[in-house]
């Protein structure tokens, strides 16, 4: 499986299920301190360490850190919030470990250091930084935070104020939603979950392939074309024709055995100046698109489709068929004015794929009264009854039972036009082949991010399909 998503809130419960259980809270502490000190020795093997300590559960991992940095001869100084003799419970028994002096927080502002260990505050942190604390924040440097950079929720992926910029963080058990959401993440760095014997259980995972491998398509020796699904992408007029291409070419490289672009009649010669091995077929009004989905596993519709009141009524004989529907672009920006006759149309394998300008269009202000990405996704999907990919740096993928995967496999050379057509065309292909709407969706999310991170700097939507072969190659381990 992909990494476990939980909430601060959620690791306190688990925590305290485990001490109930007989299990010594201070034995946890142990195991948590002494993963960071092994996590940051390990990457920063070198220079003077300054760790600094709040007074509760965080500062107790650093006093122990601190500690065993101390045993592989690192030159270690150690700052507290409080004095030394405020502290109580494990916090205390953890500052008892560390046999040099403490110092008060002000200090480290002029104190020499290489790199600075963040054990202040973790994830739960409700107020912003004040004092020293937020000086010692915005002074800048080399930072390793535990559990969440301070100065940030780890709920809502949100800085409450001045906060830490790490150059990598360590937590526990499983990652926060601020390991992933923006703008939290950009603050984390390279994110490590060490196992400190907190069983989580969750619905939403980090995006990898471990969560869909199990279902990715795998044609076997005797399988032929029709075996692999046939996926049908609805083209716009003729002067709008190149998303539905682009999204087609992508569902026949992820592997849909036959592909067919829609066209209206004005736009067929322009579409078949420009298709090979994609078909071609007319429709002319949303009575032969109906028609036309009786010979399809998936439909795609809404890239250049046009905002118009042709393409509301294709996207309303298309969710009358069995085939599955991917509604992107303008399928969705049709419905903005009216979403709930989009919502009572909509079955749970469907599957659509705003951006968060079309998001809004139809799930008004929850983006902004959410408490993160990850529950206005989950909201959207149980409130359109369908799957829903909210893109992004972060993207979010939800169903309306209440799984969720973020994906930031990806790279900012994606922010371009044409990605998305390609990242619908790619979802929609392993769906014609049978995958589930939400496994499909997030793998072809990651195989869409790993082609961009292949092309890099200069990256154009065209690019990317190129890149599909050798990805799918690895993927199926057919290539080193």
């Amino acid at each position: 499986m992909g990494r476990p998503i939980i909430t601060p809130q959620e690791m306190v419960a688990a925590e305290q299920a485990v001490f109930k259980a007989g299990t010594s809270s201070f034995d946890v502490m142990m195991r948590a301190g002494t993963a960071v000190a092994e996590f940051l020795h390990a990457r920063w093997p070198e220079g003077k360490v300054q760790v600094l300590c709040g007074p509760g559960g965080n500062g107790g991992d650093g006093f122990i850190a601190a500690a065993r940095l101390a045993k592989l001869w690192r030159d270690v100084e150690v700052f507290c919030l409080v004095e030394k003799n405020a502290l109580t419970g494990d916090a205390a028994k953890a500052a008892a470990l560390w046999e040099g002096d403490v110092r008060p927080l002000e200090q480290a502002l002029e104190a020499p250091h290489d790199i600075v260990l963040d054990a202040l505050f973790g994830g739960g942190l409700s107020r912003p930084l004040e004092g020293a604390a937020a000086a010692l924040a915005e002074r800048g440097g080399r930072v390793v935070s535990v559990d969440v950079p301070s100065g940030i929720d780890g709920l809502t992926a949100k800085p409450l104020g001045p906060c830490f910029r790490a150059e990598g963080t360590i937590t526990f058990a499983g990652l926060r939603p601020a390991h992933l959401l923006q703008p939290g993440a950009a603050y984390c760095g390279l994110v490590a979950a060490a196992d400190i014997g907190i069983p989580v259980q969750s619905q939403a995972f980090e995006n990898s392939p471990m969560l869909w491998a199990g279902v990715m398509p795998r044609p076997g020796q005797d399988g032929y074309k029709h075996q692999r699904g046939h996926l049908k992408v609805v083209s716009g007029p003729a002067s709008a024709t190149g998303a539905a291409r682009l999204s087609a070419t992508a569902g026949l490289r992820a592997g849909a055995g036959l592909v067919t672009v829609m066209s209206p009649p004005g736009a067929m010669t322009v579409n078949a100046s420009h298709l090979t091995a994609v078909m071609l077929q007319v429709f002319d009004g949303a009575s032969d698109l109906e028609a036309a989905a009786k010979q399809a596993q998936v439909m795609v519709i809404g890239p250049a489709a046009g905002i118009t009141p042709a393409t509301r009524a294709n996207v309303e004989a298309l969710l009358k068929s069995q085939s599955r529907v991917l509604l992107d672009a303008d399928a969705l920006t049709v419905f903005d004015s009216a979403p709930a006759s989009l919502f009572k149309r909509l079955r749970p394998h469907d599957i659509m794929t705003p951006h968060m300008g079309e998001f809004k269009r139809l799930f008004g202000d929850l983006a902004e009264t959410g408490v993160n990405k990850i529950e206005v996704a989950r909201k959207a999907a149980r409130d359109a009854g369908c799957v829903v990919l909210l893109k992004g740096a972060d993207t979010v993928i939800a169903a309306p039972d209440g799984r969720a995967i973020v994906n930031t496999h990806a790279t900012p050379w994606l922010a371009t036009a044409g990605a998305g057509d390609v990242l619908a065309g790619l979802i929609a292909g392993f769906m014609a082949q049978g995958m589930p709407t939400l496994e499909a969706a997030a793998m072809g999310a990651w195989v869409h991010g790993e082609a961009g991170r292949r092309v890099g700097a200069g990256l154009i939507s065209e690019d990317l399909e190129r890149h599909v072969p050798d990805i799918l190659s690895a993927l199926h381990g057919e290539i080193a």
